[in-house]
């Protein structure tokens, strides 16, 4: 046989072979892992109808040679397909002459070791191990299953297998180069690995202890109220933990810091404030955010200016309908602590909102109206309801 009919040749073993401290037990474990696994095939890639019909004609033509003339004139092929960059086309090749029966273990090895190849390039790194592991079970000293595997290993992030599988596969070969950079690849990227792994780990617990800190210092402001329809289906979470911005905790005032919404019904429009302190009072923060006239407001003569705006709130009961809304005024000067303790306040997605309504001019008297009509027709029916 030429080495041109075989692109994969096994290596003679040099030196003496080390105890193989169970990694082909290892590898085969790793390998029944991953058939749970998705994303890694259970089975060979499909080639399109043209490779299928070239692989069908070629059993057809030699049908009647023996089963290893057959599988080694199928491998030839595989390998001219691997050359030319056909990977899939390789594999449908190197599996059909594996179908054959016959007594040539190293025919059968080579046939393994040249489709972990190309499954190797086709990312395909549960065949690999797959076929790495049975070729050791039929050769155990072959070096390029074993480079295969660490390679699949590194790949799929199983850092320790691949180490040993270049230890045993370096006690087969010393002189391996190729395996000896690939062990210090290995090497390196665990080292790499546990590193992100630590900080991963660091982060999270500082992230943890945060949590843990803030939600004390919510839960001690015990006149909060919070909306606890809004979590629903998140577990763990307590009422204001959203996937949005948060509230958090100033560790050197000990202040909440709120994200806050002022809204303008009049135009539709609002303006969001990411972290506001909990000792700030309302006309402080409104300074900034109406320092400048609004670009929607009448830029000569605004009428949303810090003397001439009454801020309110809208409120409603836990689990309440639009018709059992109130409108509710804030004074301004209050820190924003004192407005969220209000009885009648609830946060509702952890995102406090207050409304701002220019004074003395017919919408503010129509908005003021509605809520004034709703707030004498819950009266009314509730009248009603005592009186019968």
């Amino acid at each position: 046989m030429s080495s041109e009919e075989n692109h994969e040749q096994t290596t003679a073993a040099i030196g003496p072979a080390l105890p193989q401290v169970g990694t082909a037990e290892r590898i085969e474990k790793l390998e029944k892992d991953l058939e749970s696994i998705p994303l890694f095939m259970t089975q060979l890639p499909e080639g399109d109808d043209e490779s299928n019909v070239a692989v069908e004609a070629l059993k057809s033509l030699v049908s009647d040679e023996p089963p290893e003339t057959m599988a080694e004139t199928l491998k030839s092929e595989g390998n001219l397909c691997f050359k030319r960059g056909q990977l899939g086309e390789a594999v449908k090749y190197y599996s059909t002459a594996l179908d054959y029966d016959h007594d040539n273990r190293g025919l059968k090895v080579t046939l393994l070791i040249n489709r972990a190849a190309a499954n190797l390039e086709l990312q395909n790194y549960g065949q690999v191990l797959r076929d790495c592991s049975e070729a050791l079970r039929l050769k155990s000293k072959t070096p390029k299953a074993l480079f295969r595997a660490a390679k699949a290993c590194i790949a799929l992030e199983k850092f320790e297998e691949a180490i040993e599988c270049c230890k045993w596969g370096l006690g087969i070969d010393p002189d391996n180069k190729e395996m000896a950079k690939l062990q210090v690849q290995a090497q390196r990227a665990e080292e790499e690995h546990e590193r992100k792994t630590k900080e991963r780990e660091a982060r999270e617990k500082a992230k943890a202890t945060k949590r843990a800190i803030l939600r004390q210092a919510v839960l001690i402001r015990s006149k909060l109220t919070f909306d606890p329809s809004q979590n629903t289906g998140k577990k763990n979470m307590y009422p204001w933990e959203t996937d949005a911005d948060q509230v958090e905790l100033d560790l050197e005032t000990g202040h909440l810091l709120w994200p806050v919404v002022f809204l303008y019904p009049e135009t539709k429009e609002s303006d969001y404030v990411q972290k506001f302190d909990e000792a700030v009072t309302l006309h402080d923060m409104l300074a900034q955010v109406l320092h400048e006239p609004p670009y929607w407001d009448n830029q000569q003569n605004p009428k949303y200016r810090l003397d001439n705006v009454d801020t309110y709130f809208l409120t409603r009961p836990i689990g309440g309908q639009d018709h059992e809304e109130r409108l509710i005024k804030v004074d301004i000067n209050s820190p924003l602590a004192a407005a969220l303790d209000s009885p009648d306040y609830i946060i509702r997605n952890g995102i406090p909102s207050f409304v701002l309504l220019p004074r003395n001019v017919p919408f503010t008297r129509q908005f003021i109206a509605h809520y004034d009509k709703l707030s004498q027709a819950r009266k009314a029916a509730t009248s009603i309801k005592t009186s019968s």
